[in-house]
């Protein structure tokens, strides 16, 4: 995939890897539309994931904005810690419910939402080389006690993805279904959580994202997330060990 002239949306992307990504698209020569709760300027759209129908309303603005849609990127996520088994603590119902509306309902709502755009993209005349990615992690594969609920709704993702592809290569065939898997990346979400394997910058998992884009891979295992794929497949027990306290 040429990224150079494509249309693209990438959410989260005012902060930690969505803007590393955002600002590696557009030194390609990609036009790129960005969404954050924060966000300003004229590439950026505000909006808050965990609300019904703003996946939808952002991408009719990067639409609007663009012209079109090429490619969508959903990588806003949030990750508490959710203690499930002390009992029904309201303010960690409030993060579970967060979790799962952000990291997962959006990104359905998103592709619902993108989907015709992109097909349009990819048919005779209007382009080639559409995608829809999202990102993902090796929780997402062996979970972690400590955020049972980020755990699953990454894993939705992930299993949300595959399915897509199904979708895809009936219905429209000419869209590419992505998966990033990231390992622990130094951002804001990670502040003070170590773990096994050394975190990485943002830039460096954005630089590993686009070639992945543009190598057009199913699943693009960045970092330490390629080493624990190949362990999970060999010995399960193990990786999922390295994880659960991690």
């Amino acid at each position: 995939m040429n990224l150079g002239s494509k249309r693209i949306l990438v959410t989260g992307g005012t902060g930690g890897v969505g803007l590393a990504l955002s600002e590696a698209l557009t030194a390609l020569g990609a036009t790129v539309v960005t969404c954050g709760r924060t966000a300003g300027g004229p590439h950026a759209v505000r909006a808050d994931l965990a609300v019904p129908g703003e996946a939808a309303r952002v991408v009719a603005e990067s639409v609007e904005r663009l012209g079109g849609l090429d490619v969508v990127v959903a990588n806003a996520g949030v990750q508490y810690r959710t203690p499930l088994t002390l009992g029904p603590d309201p303010e960690v119902l409030a993060c579970a419910r967060q979790e799962i509306e952000v990291n997962l309902a959006s990104v359905v709502e998103l592709a619902a939402a993108a989907w015709p755009h992109l097909t349009a993209a990819a048919a005779p005349g209007g382009g080639a080389g559409a995608a829809f990615l999202a990102v993902t992690s090796g929780l997402a594969y062996a979970p972690k006690q400590s955020a049972p609920v980020y755990c699953a709704t990454k894993a939705g993702v992930h299993i949300l993805l595959e399915s897509l592809r199904h979708q895809a290569r009936t219905t429209s065939p000419g869209v590419r279904v992505q998966e990033v898997v990231l390992p622990l990346v130094d951002t804001a979400m990670t502040a003070g959580r170590e773990g096994p394997a050394r975190k990485i910058g943002p830039a460096r998992a954005a630089e590993a994202i686009v070639r992945g884009m543009a190598r057009e891979r199913p699943v693009v295992a960045v970092g330490a997330s390629r080493a624990l794929l190949a362990l999970l497949r060999v010995a399960p027990a193990a990786g999922r060990r390295i994880l659960r306290d991690g």
